[in-house]
């Protein structure tokens, strides 16, 4: 094997070019992208939708409105293409929910359909909805996004380096848990990567593009459009990176780029047909007048738009594994490796620190942890992979008497090591934070928020809590992050499917009577006598991580 296949390349003039992945580094790729597959299908299962897997997270808010949302959206899809329904039906505002565009929903719908026609779920007579069948669309477009990654930095930088990278995507604790969720952040993180690295990759060259070279990043940016607003946020960074490398050049490749996006944004979201100018309106604006969140952040809730400044910061430089951040920084501050020359580079980390600057400024709601700026996880796994690549190359020049594959091996183990955070917290990802705070149970002790969407109300213990509670009894459940989440919730879960506790929220009249108390520690919604053990209450059931409470059960004294 050719040495520039084993580690990066060296000189900024081959930093530039993009070469061929042979068909066995793309077997390779392949291979991590199905160990990623398989490893989360394996723990996919939200509440016994599928007792032969392993428990997933547990079931979140938003997945109990995706799934029904994205279910109704395949069927009507299908009829619609038929002539079944029409579109004013099909996007009839009494059922349907335009929160968000409909790709990454109908994806969500169609995985449930495909999964349920396969494997029958675990029959339940309240609702027809598996979320765990859903999930699965979500796993599959993680697996696309390790091998996206990888064959992209191996195109880029080399064999090695595309393998280190979609290493790192694989082993970021927080992204793997979204990969479990019938939600749309994997979705918007895929067309996101996929969006730049395109855009990357066929505007690398000196001159400035063609119109042509625009088309497929252009449907890209459409797509992504389609998928969660989260897509905008490509805009500005590649307009900057666009002017600053070909000056007026770059006008009419950007105009195409954003019209050919604009384009398939209009024509993929049929709602809009129907009223284009108010609802255009409507779904841009519903961004700032949604009901505001709480966030709790080094000890002090604070509302979503005045969270501290430099929040997103922190929050990125903790949930991604210390090795991981060790990597990409080495490589960006090497001397084998400028990256300020090499243009595809500059656009990675533009799009990285975009969104990670944005929500540092004042008055920009930023909130549930790294959710909101997932997109820039797998971009900057491409710069811990040329990274690793660095390392390797400084290891040569240094350790002259190592093997290559000795040389291989320093890098891989730093990426090997940060495994540790995925066994750690499994199911329960979305408590990951690294060794910079001292961990889960460290972050925890410094005040930041070691859970907040449900994933941490698993179905090993709901089972323990349908085992405890008898079947009459009222469960006091806290906190609530949407009216109908509580209603929604028992109808969901299969494993109380033989006797569903009655739930009601707490401190509310319907919960006076409760012996039970069942929350999880979302700290931001919690009365400060919830965020520990409150007095007067036994403790029944427990989730730990790392020595920190994420959910419990509580009996009255």
């Amino acid at each position: 094997m050719p040495e520039e296949t084993i580690t990066s390349r060296n000189s900024d003039e081959t930093s530039r070019v993009t070469t061929p992945v042979t068909p066995r580094v793309r077997l390779g790729l392949a291979g991590l992208a199905l160990v990623g597959l398989l490893g989360v299908v394996a723990t996919l299962d939200a509440a016994g939708d599928y007792p032969g897997l392993g428990q997933g997270p547990g079931l979140t808010v938003d997945e109990m409105f995706n799934v029904g949302q994205g279910c109704r959206l395949a069927r009507g899809t299908w009829y619609w293409m038929i002539g079944g329904v029409s579109t004013k039906q099909l996007f009839d505002e009494r059922d349907y929910l335009p929160d968000h565009p409909p790709l990454g929903r109908l994806a969500l719908g169609i995985s449930h359909g495909a999964v349920t026609a396969i494997a029958t779920p675990r029959e339940s007579t309240a609702t027809p909805f598996a979320p765990t069948a859903a999930r699965f669309g979500s796993a599959v477009a993680f697996a696309w996004l390790i091998y996206l990654v990888g064959r992209t930095a191996a195109s880029w930088y080399g064999a090695a380096t595309g393998a280190w990278a979609a290493l790192a995507v694989l082993l970021m604790p927080r992204l793997v848990a979204h990969a479990h969720l019938a939600s749309l952040e994997m979705m918007i993180t895929l067309a996101y990567s996929a969006a730049v690295l395109s855009l990357a990759d066929r505007w690398q060259s000196e001159e400035a593009p063609s119109w042509r070279r625009a088309v497929v990043p252009g449907l890209l940016l459409g797509l992504a459009l389609l998928t969660k607003i989260q897509a905008i946020l490509l805009g500005p960074p590649v307009i900057l990176w666009a002017l600053w490398r070909f000056r007026s050049r770059a006008i009419a490749p950007l105009a195409c780029w954003g019209a050919i996006g604009s384009v398939v944004f209009l024509a993929g979201w049929p709602w809009l047909w129907l009223d284009p100018v108010d609802h255009l309106v409507e779904y841009f604006a519903r961004t700032t007048e949604r009901a505001q969140l709480s966030v709790f952040y080094l000890g002090e809730k604070t509302p979503d738009i005045a969270a501290p400044w430099h929040y997103s910061l922190v929050m990125f430089a903790v949930t991604v594994p210390l090795g991981l951040h060790a990597l990409a920084a080495w490589g960006l501050a090497s001397r084998h490796w400028k990256w300020w020359a090499d243009s595809r580079a500059i656009l990675l980390v533009a799009c990285s620190t975009f969104p990670l600057i944005l929500f540092a400024v004042p008055g920009i709601a930023v909130y549930d942890g790294t959710r909101l700026f997932l997109v820039v996880f797998p971009l900057w796994a491409i710069l811990v992979g040329r990274g690793a690549g660095a390392l390797a190359d400084w290891c040569r020049n240094r350790f002259q008497r190592l093997s290559p594959g000795g040389i291989l091996l320093i890098p891989s183990a730093i990426l090997v090591s940060s495994s540790w955070g995925l066994i750690a917290t499994h199911p329960c990802g979305l408590s990951f934070y690294n060794l910079a705070v001292g961990g889960p149970a460290g972050a925890h002790s410094l005040g930041f928020e070691t859970t907040y969407w449900g994933d941490s109300l698993t179905r090993r213990f709901l089972l323990d809590v349908s085992r405890h509670v008898p079947e009459n009894d009222i469960i006091a459940v806290f906190p609530s992050l949407h009216p109908l989440q509580w209603t929604e919730f028992p109808k969901q879960v299969r494993v109380w499917d033989n006797g569903t506790p009655r739930l009601a929220l707490y401190g509310t009249p319907p919960a006076a009577s409760a012996r039970w108390v069942m929350i999880f520690r979302r700290k931001a919604d919690l009365p400060d006598f919830l965020r520990n053990t409150p007095p007067g209450l036994t403790p029944v059931v427990e989730v730990r991580r790392c020595g920190v409470l994420l959910a419990a059960l509580y009996r009255q004294d």
